[in-house]
């Protein structure tokens, strides 16, 4: 893999940059090569002819280019005294095309690639790595627990209780905003088989679920959690999860710093009412500073054991998207067994 693509730090968090004046990369999160527009036979070379490029740029970030009543986009155009056309949204187009001699080309370039680089940890996540837990038993104990926590638990949204059927261990958050991205984030975890393969070994990887926590302080929990381990104590979970998760951290494709924390959520406090669907353990709009008492939960059902559940694949998963049974839906998979 090349690693010329630059990776921009924007405070906490990492982004890849893939624009027509980067290095290539067979994994970018996302491609902004331009593609000229110039009459067949003619040079691109010349910095005394106006030409036009395309850049493709995700049609979510490009608010961020237009600005407040457009003022970003008019700061731009006389900063490069280029001619920068963003689509209407209407249009549902990525392609933003700039036009102007080379310099002017280049310089609005630079400035887009910067602000799409500043504004992306905006744009929400699309999918996540997941081991789902797809084990009917543990997934109807879980489902016992969440109606015994509900009378216990006051003035909770009823979706506050994750659905059995969608339990799962992620490993990381992802943002792939066109359908390219998504492919190439499923090729890139499909690449991972032979490695993957040596770290699960022929044996099922069995994990066992229970031990309840608070992601938080228990007097204010917005997250509460059971524990994943490894029935047989091997470590081949632990050193799965890091081996993956370093992986697309390393390709560029988790841009969050936090450290991997292998738990399955049972419940996500949100306040009664709540059209909050949470999934990633980040407070958000709607239900940040939300939080429970789970002390006296925890310490009626805190050493409760749902059992034993295989894991037998690895999914690029999508947020908010689930099947009839509740299990989330997938763009793609690495089967472990």
């Amino acid at each position: 893999m090349n690693t010329n693509v630059p990776i921009v730090e924007v405070g906490t968090r990492r982004y890849r940059v893939r624009t027509g004046l980067a290095g290539s990369s067979k994994t970018p999160i996302s491609d902004f090569r331009a593609t000229s527009h110039n009459p067949p036979g003619e040079s691109k070379a010349k910095h005394g002819k106006s030409e036009r490029i395309s850049l493709n740029i995700p049609r979510q970030v490009h608010k961020y280019i237009i600005g407040p009543r457009g003022s970003t986009l008019d700061k731009l155009r006389q900063e490069s005294r280029a001619k920068i056309t963003v689509p209407p949204e209407r249009s549902r187009s990525d392609v933003v095309e700039i036009e102007g001699l080379l310099d002017e080309r280049q310089k609005a370039e630079e400035l887009i690639t910067q602000i799409v680089a500043n504004n992306m940890a905006k744009v929400p996540y699309t999918h996540f790595i997941s081991l789902p837990l797809l084990d009917i038993d543990v997934q109807r104990k879980v489902g016992e627990f969440q109606r015994d926590a509900q009378r216990i638990l006051q003035n909770v949204d009823s979706s506050s209780f994750v659905h059995p059927g969608s339990l799962h261990i992620t490993l990381g958050m992802l943002r792939l905003l066109s359908p390219a991205d998504v492919t190439r984030a499923v090729e890139f975890l499909r690449s991972l088989a032979k490695e993957v393969a040596e770290i699960v070994s022929t044996k099922p990887l069995l994990v066992s679920v229970g031990q309840l926590a608070a992601m938080e302080a228990a007097s204010q929990a917005r997250t509460i959690y059971a524990h994943a381990d490894d029935f047989d104590n091997s470590g081949r979970l632990r050193r799965l999860c890091a081996f993956v998760r370093d992986k697309f951290d390393s390709a560029g494709y988790i841009d969050e710093k936090r450290e991997l924390k292998i738990h399955v959520s049972v419940v996500r406090a949100k306040p009664a009412s709540s059209s909050v669907n949470d999934e990633d353990d980040l407070p958000k709009k709607g239900s940040r500073g939300f939080s429970v008492n789970a002390v006296p939960l925890l310490k009626e059902f805190g050493t409760m054991s749902f059992g034993v559940c295989r894991v037998g694949q690895i999914q690029i998963a999508r947020r908010f998207r689930h099947a009839e049974n509740g299990a989330y839906e997938n763009d793609g998979a690495l089967s472990l067994l």
